[in-house]
């Protein structure tokens, strides 16, 4: 089966990262396909020569440093064999294609990009770094992160920021062998002295991190939120058009009513809910603009990231209809703007709204214009009306954060590789893994020791317990101790099912605060799980003492006697659960427990009973695992007597 340069270039990278760089040269040997090549074949005969002076006993003090440097030679051979192979679409603006083309940059091109730092408008530089990012992601070069810490210097916030967002992206996708480029290693050094900029590089981390929240926020928006909208909208507009009149006794109950169905649906709180992950940074707008990335202005790639610019050739005509004649817009200096952006000489309130704006990324901004164009000019008008009125509020929005700007330019990254019809043709750095605290550089980022905590309590408040495992591990190593890191730590191996040292962390944590009950309930948990129920039947039974009357520990009570063969004990549990609480028609569980101990106990008509309140398609399948002994002859009469009585 044929593999995809993608894949190709994973395998060899795996080799490489391993260094096992025999195998990496025998894979590449394939690829060549037996086509002589000068590069590969200067390699492998250098490597031979090491390994024989290493077979001899040979003391070479330059062994290592030759060794990085064929690995070196082997990666960058690695990125030119398959970048030949590799089909790139063409970007339609001269400028960003002069910085998308170029496989490897030229030192010519870097000192271009070095005066374009210094004297280039915001637009037009923050748009030349997106496409040096790109390219970098796609083929790894040193001279491309060269000009990233450059642009990261950018008297431009948000060029600076799109530049240090390169920075982080590139270094997680080349975690292994950035550290072959010594050049590299003192430029980030020389990078985060400062400590706004360590600041900034943490806060993408962490966006990056949020990032993988995304899809699951724009599932649930549109198979949760937005169909209970629709289906209360009808009612609620019904209530809000209604012909009472204003001065009848039950009019202020009546206006109230459509409040009463958003609190009743709960919709009310999954919105206040988005609102302030909204405020926090995550991405909420992706299921209102995915369906509006269908106009020509996102036919070219490269507008994706085209930074927001009411100037641009596509939003002249919108803007113009909806100007009026002002000075020019003193948000932005001379210097800002640049020799070759003019920005209109009239404004209408909404041009300032979109660029102070902290909850669109600038794709999104160009969507929200193309679509704003379709309404009609008298709409647009009364808009512009309002606006205009609440002007004075506008001033007081204060301009986006570094953080802010770094954070909408993941957005436009993460709609660019989701939703733009070229996707195929790039890597998409959004389905890496972040364990940024893997990486040789975080020591960077975690200056004074102190990220790494915050870190791991960001990977486990967004359930990422793989990465908050061993961010917590590591935090530990460097000397952390505390009955909540147990704790944590014992949650993560809960979550990823390994509950032995799951129980180790708990153990750990009573010992810290003995008689906690979250622990006993997770000690009791992983026990339970391993099939241990003599230890898990003890942390219940100390978490009833502490909090009695619990229906959810009486029941797994019940079922830790059930299993070890006690069965009357375990009824009581159960009958004490039905005291407490008469409904159990939800309890399909409870029922199934219920009926195995009265079989076991003879009574099997009051089992038949229960047997018949659990799914019949799955009780069969349960049966066979059942904690009591039947006979394949009565396996099969209860499914059958249920099935045909």
């Amino acid at each position: 089966m044929a593999q995809s340069n993608a894949e190709i270039k994973k395998i060899i990278y795996a080799s490489l990262a391993k260094q096992t760089l025999g195998r990496a040269l025998a894979q590449l040997s394939l690829l060549t396909k037996g086509t002589p090549n000068e590069k590969l074949a200067s390699i492998q005969e250098n490597y031979q020569r090491l390994l024989q002076h290493w077979a001899g006993d040979g003391v070479d003090p330059e062994r290592d440093a030759i060794f990085r440097r064929l690995l070196k030679q082997t990666y960058e051979l690695t990125d030119d064999l398959i970048a030949d192979r590799m089909v790139r679409p063409m970007a339609t603006n001269p400028t960003f294609q002069h910085y998308w083309e170029p496989k490897r940059y030229t030192t010519q091109l870097v000192q271009e990009a070095t005066e374009l730092n210094k004297n280039g408008d915001k637009h037009t530089t923050a748009w030349v770094v997106a496409a040096i990012t790109l390219n970098c992601i796609e083929l790894f070069d040193e001279n491309k992160l060269k000009c990233l810490f450059r642009f990261c210097q950018s008297p431009h916030t948000e060029t600076a920021m799109r530049a240090l967002t390169g920075v982080i992206i590139c270094l997680l996708l080349y975690k292994d062998r950035y550290s072959l480029y010594p050049s590299i290693n003192n430029q980030l050094q020389e990078l985060m002295d400062d400590e706004a900029m360590v600041s900034n590089a943490q806060n993408i981390v962490k966006q990056l991190i949020r990032s993988k929240e995304t899809d699951k926020i724009t599932q649930d928006i549109q198979q949760n939120i937005l169909p209970t909208i629709t289906k209360i909208a009808p009612q609620i507009h019904k209530e809000i058009t209604s012909d009472t009149s204003f001065d009848t006794d039950h009019y202020e109950d009546e206006q109230h009513n459509w409040q009463e169905m958003l609190e009743d649906s709960g919709i009310q709180d999954k919105i206040e809910s988005y609102a302030q992950m909204q405020r926090d940074g995550s991405d909420i707008n992706l299921s209102t603009f995915a369906h509006m990335k269908m106009y020509p202005f996102f036919a070219p790639f490269e507008n994706w990231l085209l930074p927001f610019n009411t100037a641009h050739e596509s939003l002249k005509e919108l803007f113009a209809s909806m100007s009026v004649p002002e000075p020019v817009d003193v948000l932005l200096t001379d210097r800002e703007k640049g020799p070759d952006i003019k920005e209109p000489n009239s404004t209408n309130g909404l041009d300032k709204l979109l660029s102070l704006t902290h909850f669109l990324c600038d794709s999104d901004k160009y969507s929200f214009c193309f679509n704003l164009q379709m309404i009609p000019s008298d709409y647009r008008k009364s808009m512009v009306e309002q606006i205009k009125m609440g002007d004075e509020q506008i001033k007081d929005i204060e301009k986006p954060s570094s953080q802010v700007i770094s954070n909408l330019y993941l957005q436009d990254l993460y709609r660019f590789y989701t939703l733009c019809s070229s996707k195929e043709f790039f890597t998409n750095p959004f389905l890496l893994d972040v364990n940024v605290h893997e990486t040789s550089f975080f020591r960077f980022l975690n200056p004074e020791g102190k990220f790494i905590a915050q870190l791991a309590d960001f990977f486990f408040a967004k359930e990422q317990y793989n990465s908050a495992l061993t961010a917590y591990l590591k935090s530990k190593e460097q000397g952390a101790t505390s009955n909540q890191l147990y704790q944590k730590l014992g949650y993560c191996y809960q979550k990823n099912e390994q509950y032995a040292q799951a129980i180790q962390y708990y153990e750990k944590a009573d010992l810290l605060d003995n008689a906690d009950i979250w622990t006993y309930r997770k000690l009791a948990y992983c026990h339970r799980m391993l099939k241990e129920y003599e230890k898990a039947l003890f942390y219940y039974e100390q978490v009833d003492l502490i909090k009695p009357d619990d229906l959810n520990v009486i029941f797994n009570i019940g079922v830790c006697h059930a299993e070890l063969g006690d069965y009357k004990k375990a009824l009581n549990a159960f009958y004490k659960i039905e005291f407490l609480q008469s409904d159990m028609s939800k309890s399909i569980y409870y029922h199934l427990y219920m009926a195995h101990c009265l079989w076991a106990t003879g009574d099997k008509k009051a089992a038949l009973e229960r047997y018949a309140l659990f799914p019949h398609d799955q009780l069969a399948e349960q049966l066979e695992n059942a904690c009591i002994t039947l006979s394949e002859r009565d396996k099969v009469y209860v499914v059958d007597y249920l099935r045909y009585s």
